[in-house]
């Protein structure tokens, strides 16, 4: 009796042991019916950032809503590879979950990991959405910038966020007017901040700014749409002819991606610009 008990523990505990292995590091918030929809945020950002985009679209689509490891408030884990750590993980996730090629929303850091699962998975996914993101973050202000130029301003970020520095972050936050418009909302996006691994967001953005999926995205077989915003840079010269260059330049190996800039949005275009955001999606979505 003892060792049938000791097999059926044993047992139990195995089965234990694999469901946890197969845990996302990240945070899963589903709601809504119909096909699959996942929106993933950007950089910092909680699932939350995509509350009115979900109360647009879940009486037709059930809307998976992530939010990644190390951001606002979700533990972090340990790599060195955390954005294909992230891609892969979310791959695995669809496919035992058997979501039939949903449609990829993705924001910023977002934007780039939808990019990126379409790339490695291309037969895995359906319409994607990529919301002010890049294939290559390094070359956004400088067109000429290669991953070898970047390196060294990517290795001095992530040696400086190693460790917390209050100055530093205090820097950041200050800057924040020109994410989004709203007061509250600019709060919203501070408080996250401060709740995200600091780490973590190094780590995030070494890798971003060393990959470069410009060449690879060819490989993208689903259709894109691209919504892009300039307005927060206004101060400094940018202008929308700048950023619209700037996209289709960066998308010039996907010439099927739709891309269209915001008029006065700033990064968080689903703040800014919710009703342009969601018209432009509905159109793309139904066609």
């Amino acid at each position: 009796m003892k060792a049938k008990i000791t097999s059926i523990l044993v047992f139990f505990l195995c089965l234990a042991i694999q469901v946890q292995a197969k845990a996302p590091s990240f945070k899963v918030m589903k709601s809504g019916k119909g096909p699959a929809m996942i929106l993933i945020p950007g950089l910092n950002s909680a699932g939350e950032v995509w509350d009115e985009t979900v109360a647009h679209y879940q009486k037709n689509y059930t809307c998976y809503v992530l939010t990644l490891p190390g951001f606002a408030g979700q533990p972090a884990v340990k790599t060195e590879h955390f954005l294909n750590s992230v891609r892969d993980e979310i791959i695995a996730y669809v496919q035992e979950n058997k979501l039939k090629k949903p449609v990829l929303v993705g924001h910023s850091l977002g934007g780039y990991m939808v990019l990126a699962l379409n790339v490695k998975a291309p037969e895995l996914f359906g319409k994607t959405v990529v919301v002010d993101g890049l294939p290559f973050i390094g070359a956004a202000q400088n067109p000429a910038a290669t991953l070898e130029s970047i390196k060294p301003m990517a290795d001095q970020i992530k040696k400086q966020m190693a460790t917390p520095n209050p100055v530093a972050q205090k820097q950041q936050e200050a800057n924040m007017g020109s994410m989004a418009k709203d007061s509250v909302h600019i709060k919203k996006i501070i408080d996250w901040g401060r709740t995200s691994d600091y780490a973590t967001t190094g780590q995030a953005i070494y890798e971003m700014y060393t990959s470069d999926l410009r060449k690879e995205i060819v490989a993208i077989k689903s259709p894109v749409l691209v919504l892009g915003a300039w307005y927060g840079y206004k101060d400094y010269g940018v202008t929308k002819e700048m950023t619209t260059n700037t996209f289709q330049m960066q998308f010039a190996n996907l010439p099927t991606a739709e891309i269209k800039v915001a008029d006065t949005a700033k990064h968080f275009i689903m703040y800014d610009e919710p009703a342009w955001m969601l018209a432009q999606m509905d159109a793309f979505l139904k066609k």
